[in-house]
């Protein structure tokens, strides 16, 4: 029988046992035993601390106070801090490490998928089993409801069409989204609804296919072309919305996750207000299991210029401002917009046929090079980090151009600019990256699950070069991008960061691989620096908020194959416990 992790008040009793071993005295007959320093609210004692400091110290015990780490050291040492309330927990030589940042996902959708309020075809390959899964679905909803469906895996645009989907309902409303969220399908009467026809236009930056007699086929490539449809989906309650971000929030907190970086917060969407709203409702009320960060997504220049002068002109915003919440935030309560506000997000390509790669000529960028340029200055100026999304190696070159620009019209010394993907960037473009200061923000996990749809772009050295970007002193994190990815746990990360191998035993170049030890340094201080958190989380220091994982098993002395099968025991955030594992 396994033991349990052992977690009490200490008693009077015991705690003159442990006092007396660590002073080296008795306490015969004392009423009451006192601190030799301020008591601690939590001690965690006999464990393997990886406390990722900048000595990568191991250490034995922590103790916390007001949710901070008041100090870290041997079992001796951090025997001073206990008191007669302190709760003690003996780890019995479990690993316990710094909680894990992930740098980049987005929970309302994420929350949505696993929920179950949306259909998720995630693992689902062939089109005809998908379509019965939706046929299920449509059977057990009211007509005339909408139905939202995440996870196509095919890569090919011509994957399904609004004639498949009109045979699974005629009587809703469906819209079909491919995993990375980049493209979707749509059924005739989405597209009627909506409005799209013969004569609808191409929104900026997307496509409605159409065929040869001008009809649309259902398929919508890019956010704006889908936007044509969401705006036409009945918004969820705050309520809602709140439980979908809650219900995702828990999800990574059980694998170790302690804070999130959503960066795609939708703000021009119908219904997007509900998310804003919930978000900020969560944080005020510290109901959420993690610490979050916000990038709202910015579509274009005009609304980006009207996003930055509601957030940041001081003046109040108007009525129908897309962040109304966010701006009466920052004026009424800084202090709680400065914990969960991270910057602006934009798009510049979008994901396998529609990646601007400088040898795809059906690329399909979402900006003009001038609408990226001025927005990053726009946010450059108002000293605000942009988190561009960047897959191919030109969209990486056209936003390192952007940053180029908006530092010499507004030069500064930190501002840790982060392109979110970058798959397989230029060699060239690295000491560009350095120069510059930006983070790559990437996810080694796309390696096992997507490396097989690579071609031979697998063969390439710097296809996710993790390796080459820390020999150069690039910063770099790591996220699991959810819904977009199938896997969300960062795990699948630190395992394929050293691995390097696709789900069917392709490895990729070797020297891309890195140590654990550099991994779990990036899951945790490397993602806190992405959000200039590194001098609140991401290592186990005085000072520093309590956010800390209890393992089952020691990152370090598994395989690299158990890496992936290492699982949280006890998850603590500002040393309160948001999750604890049953029967270990």
């Amino acid at each position: 029988m396994k033991k349990h992790l052992f977690s009490e008040k200490i008693s009077r009793r015991k705690f003159i046992e442990i006092s007396a071993i660590a002073t080296a005295g008795v306490f015969m007959g004392s009423p009451r035993i006192q601190a030799a320093a301020p008591g601690a609210e939590i001690i965690l004692k006999n464990g393997k601390l990886i406390t990722m400091d900048g000595n990568d110290s191991i250490m034995q015990a922590v103790a916390v106070r007001s949710g901070k780490i008041i100090d870290i050291g041997s079992n001796e040492a951090i025997l001073h801090y206990m008191s007669n309330q302190t709760k003690v927990i003996d780890l019995q030589g479990k690993t316990l490490t710094p909680g894990l940042v992930d740098s980049h996902a987005h929970l309302p959708p994420f929350g949505m998928r696993e929920s179950g309020a949306w259909v998720k075809l995630q693992g689902i390959e062939k089109k005809e089993d998908i379509l019965d899964v939706l046929k299920q679905r449509a059977r057990s909803t009211p007509t005339g409801k909408f139905i939202n469906a995440w996870g196509v895996e095919s890569n090919s645009l011509t994957f399904m069409d609004k004639r498949d989907l009109d045979q699974v309902t005629k009587e809703h409303p469906l819209l079909v989204i491919q995993t990375t969220g980049q493209w979707g399908y749509a059924n005739s009467l989405a597209l009627e609804i909506s409005g799209i026809g013969k004569d609808t236009p191409d929104p900026q930056g997307s496509k409605i296919q159409k065929d040869f007699n001008g009809e649309p086929t259902g398929l919508l490539i890019h956010y704006p072309a889908l936007y044509l449809v969401r705006k036409q989906i009945p918004a969820i309650s705050e309520e809602q919305a709140k439980e979908a971000i809650k219900y995702a929030a828990e999800l990574y907190a059980q694998e170790g996750v302690t804070t999130i970086h959503d960066n795609f917060l939708m703000v021009a969407e119908l219904g997007a207000s509900r998310f804003i709203s919930a978000y900020i409702s969560l944080a005020q009320a510290k109901t959420i299991p993690t610490r979050i960060k916000l990038w709202p997504y910015l579509p274009n220049l005009k609304i980006a210029t009207m996003v930055m002068q509601d957030l940041f002109s001081g003046k109040d915003p108007m009525a129908d401002s897309h962040v109304r919440e966010l701006s009466i935030l920052r004026k009424h309560m800084p202090k709680l917009f400065d914990e969960i506000w991270g910057g602006l997000k934009i798009a510049i390509d979008g994901s396998a046929q529609t990646t601007l790669w400088y040898n795809n000529p059906s690329a399909l960028p979402l900006h003009s090079q001038a609408d990226v340029e001025s927005m990053v200055k726009l946010f450059n100026r108002a000293e605000q980090q942009v988190s561009a999304h960047a897959v191919g190696d030109k969209a990486v070159d056209l936003f390192l151009d952007a940053v180029e620009v908006a530092q010499k019209d507004h030069l500064r010394s930190d501002a840790r600019h982060r392109i979110e993907h970058v798959i397989c960037p230029q060699i060239s473009s690295f000491e560009r990256m350095k120069k510059l200061g930006v983070v790559i923000s990437t996810h080694p996990q796309f390696i096992y699950s997507w490396g097989d749809k690579w071609g031979n772009m697998r063969k390439r050295a710097e296809l996710i070069p993790i390796r080459s970007y820390l020999n150069r002193g690039i910063p770099v994190a790591f996220g699991a991008d959810p819904p977009a990815f199938p896997l969300y746990q960062p795990q699948i990360a630190l395992w394929q960061a050293i691995k390097r191998t696709t789900r069917d035993g392709f490895q990729l170049d070797a020297s891309g691989s890195i140590s654990i030890q550099e991994a779990l340094r990036i899951q945790t201080m490397g993602s806190a620096y992405a959000g200039f958190q590194e001098n609140e989380i991401g290592s186990l220091e005085k000072g520093k908020y309590a956010d800390m994982v209890v393992w089952d098993k020691d990152f370090y002395s598994v395989s690299e194959n158990q890496i992936k099968d290492v699982k949280a025991v006890m998850t603590f955030v500002g040393g309160k416990t948001v999750y604890e594992r049953k029967n270990i």
